[in-house]
């Protein structure tokens, strides 16, 4: 699979994925979320590849959704759109394959999901996760209120999401979330580096262990469904028009609770 909006990059068992629209700051739209489907799918149907590396291209790892193509009140459109999206998370959460993010710069709305729905986490020191679904009238989705919790716990998710609040790297790594910075040279290097060691390990050994994480706490897939069903009402919503507009317009929205 070829796509201009994912690079491919070999490093002896390990695959780097590279959400590659720097332009965008690698805003997840549905040409991207594609492309990187496709390679997942590619990567783990591929014996020669053990290990995958994700990192986006230029100064940012993802900034989110692109609001631009977002639907605003069709249930069938969201529905599919956020199934498309979970086939991914699935792979990346649950797939057999162990998957390491490499983070520069942003990692905010969708790229904090595709983060922490990834077996480990590498940043560079000026990379920043932002849970700011708040401040356009929407909710954590792609996983990340199955996957966010696993790494900080409950009440440190609510803290965020609540607050619609970032984290520096430092910040990050304290809580859990990031599981190393690196100091000094490329976090994707450091990261190649890191999954270069479970090249040791038997595949199938981690695809089970994987499998069977991914059942807890709570099923991923009660997560995802729960997530359809909260977000076809909020893309419906008065907020998410409001918090759409303000972005665009560069203001504080005005939110109405409906």
């Amino acid at each position: 699979m070829t796509s201009s909006a994912v690079s491919i990059v070999n490093h002896e068992g390990v695959r780097v994925i590279t959400m590659d629209q720097p332009d965008t700051r690698n805003a997840l739209t549905p040409d991207l979320r594609d492309a990187l489907l496709g390679a997942m799918e590619d990567a783990v149907a591929d014996a020669d590849c053990r290990a995958i590396v994700l990192t986006g291209s230029g100064k940012s790892f993802c900034a989110g959704g692109d609001l631009n193509s977002l639907p605003e009140s069709d249930p069938a459109a969201i529905r599919l759109r956020l199934s498309t999206s979970h086939r991914l998370v699935r792979l990346i959460a649950a797939g057999p394959k162990p998957v390491v993010a490499a983070v520069q710069g942003y990692a905010f709305g969708a790229g904090l999901s595709l983060a922490c729905a990834c077996d480990l986490v590498f940043a560079n020191p000026n990379a920043s996760f932002g849970a700011v679904f708040g401040k356009v009238g929407l909710t954590g989705d792609m996983g990340l209120l199955w996957s966010l919790p696993q790494r900080i716990g409950i009440a440190e998710t609510k803290r965020l999401m609540f607050r619609s609040g970032t984290l520096t790297a430092a910040q990050a790594l304290q809580l859990g979330l990031v599981d190393e910075v690196a100091q000094e040279g490329d976090v994707v290097d450091a990261a190649v580096a890191a999954v270069g060691t479970f090249l040791e390990t038997a595949p199938l050994s981690i695809a089970a262990a994987k499998d069977i994480l991914a059942r807890g706490p709570a099923p991923l897939d009660d997560v995802l469904k729960a997530e359809i069903d909260h977000q076809i009402l909020l893309f419906s919503s008065r907020d998410f028009s409001e918090g759409r507009r303000a972005f665009q317009e560069r203001r504080q929205p005005g939110f109405v609770g409906r």
